[in-house]
């Protein structure tokens, strides 16, 4: 039972009775399990809370707006621990880590409230039937679930897990249940692209709109796979190909369904030495946590930006990562064009990760340390936010102001367009 901490000032739960310190037993005849279920319940108009106080057992009725939160704190954290992943992909990210990165980097996440909350991808590999239940008698959506593939031997071999609940009927399960969900698969090359990459494509356009939306991303490689399942990065003919793969059924799928509903990666474009498609072309931009439309994104808030870009113009410094690095670089030259500012623009490369790991967001302290240590910097730095955590801390536990001491600059994250062109305007 979850025990009461505070009682919102004016809320529904003090209308109710509701008071600090009640246990509750049960909201509308059911457990309190979770956050999950609190969501669930301040969504009903109707609410008949039984608690335990002072050794007493009393049922609160009371009535509230279906948008109104019920207005409760508590004592306990009502998710709990995180729910761990016991897969052992062929190309698990975590298992690729190098020592000595932030704690919470090699926790493999696998709870599908995490999910729905959050965003976060999850296999539901080993959901058993009770949670599966759970999830449609909650409405639990939208998930993001990672499928991968839908040949099932081919995602019992890549998870690593003989056990995998097969995807197929799972998927279908939650369609028929009214469960909306957003897909990733993470391809490999020689193993789920090519006509498995079809087969995949195929079977999710037919769970569509229950099936929101597939991103296809490319493997992540890291310099620390010792031991591990033989991979390789994708080549430039082999991104062309999954390219024109993804492109092939956007064309059937807008004529058929009116969205283009699967996507490929900003990484793939790159790979392939193709250029960006326009930010129209990513629509509701569904899987941009994903790395999907994150270049269109960048490119359309800077135009924008430009537009209105004057002086005074700054004596500035810009460092991305290799991917980004084109883009970046060639907005910078153009703000200081009609700014007069001063502007360097410097790669940096990943030597925390190494291997194939070019994006932004995961570049560590010490790798923006090593690329700029010595370098003419001007006024200030422009790093981009998405290496950082909220608390302005990097992957592997430096600080931003560590950075900056480190570096003898003022060192400022960039979350878009519209703020790199506003930092090198100086306006």
């Amino acid at each position: 039972m979850f025990e009461v901490k505070s009682v919102q000032e004016g809320s529904a739960a003090q209308r109710g009775g509701v008071m600090p310190g009640d246990r509750i037993i049960s909201v509308n005849g059911e457990p309190l399990l979770d956050y999950v279920d609190y969501i669930y319940f301040c969504a009903k108009s109707r609410l008949n809370i039984r608690v335990e106080r002072a050794g007493a057992v009393k049922t609160l009725r009371f009535r509230k707006d279906e948008e109104e939160d019920i207005g409760l704190s508590f004592v306990q954290p009502l998710l709990g621990d995180k729910r761990t992943c016991r897969n052992k992909c062929v190309f698990c990210f975590v298992h690729q880590l190098p020592k000595g990165m932030r704690k919470s980097l090699y926790v493999k996440d696998e709870d599908w409230r995490y999910s729905l909350i959050m965003g976060n991808y999850v296999t539901l590999s080993a959901i058993s039937k009770d949670e599966l239940k759970r999830i449609i008698r909650r409405k639990a959506s939208p998930l993001y679930i990672s499928v991968h593939t839908a040949d099932e031997a081919l995602r019992r071999f890549m998870l690593g897990n003989p056990n995998a609940v097969p995807i197929r009927p799972l998927l279908k399960k939650l369609a028929a249940n009214g469960i909306r969900f957003h897909s990733q698969a993470v391809v490999c090359p020689g193993l789920n692209d090519g006509e498995r990459l079809e087969e995949t494509i195929g079977f999710l356009r037919r769970l569509y709109p229950a099936a929101v939306s597939l991103a296809v991303v490319p493997v992540g490689l890291t310099g620390h796979r010792e031991r591990l399942y033989p991979l390789r990065p994708f080549s430039q003919s082999e991104a062309l190909q999954a390219i024109k793969t993804v492109e092939k059924w956007q064309k059937e799928c807008l004529n058929s369904i009116g969205t283009r509903f699967v996507f490929a990666a900003d990484e793939l474009y790159i790979r392939a030495g193709l250029p960006i498609p326009s930010a129209e072309e990513y629509e509701a931009f569904d899987q941009i946590e994903n790395g999907v439309g994150l270049v269109a994104t960048l490119l359309s808030e800077a135009e924008d930006a430009l537009k209105n870009c004057t002086g005074p113009g700054a004596d500035v410094s810009v460092a991305t990562g290799e991917d980004a690095y084109p883009y970046i670089e060639g907005i910078a030259r153009r703000a200081a064009a009609l700014s007069g500012a001063r502007v360097r623009v410097y790669v940096v490369k990943n030597v925390t990760f190494g291997g194939a790991v070019t994006v932004a967001g995961l570049l560590a302290g010490r790798d923006f340390l090593c690329a700029l240590e010595g370098k003419e910097l001007g006024d200030k730095l422009l790093i981009p936010a998405a290496a950082l955590r909220e608390d302005n801390v990097f992957l592997d536990d430096m600080t931003l102001d560590e950075l900056s001491a480190a570096l003898g600059v003022n060192v400022k994250p960039v979350c878009d367009g519209f703020r790199l062109v506003a930092e090198v305007c100086g306006a």
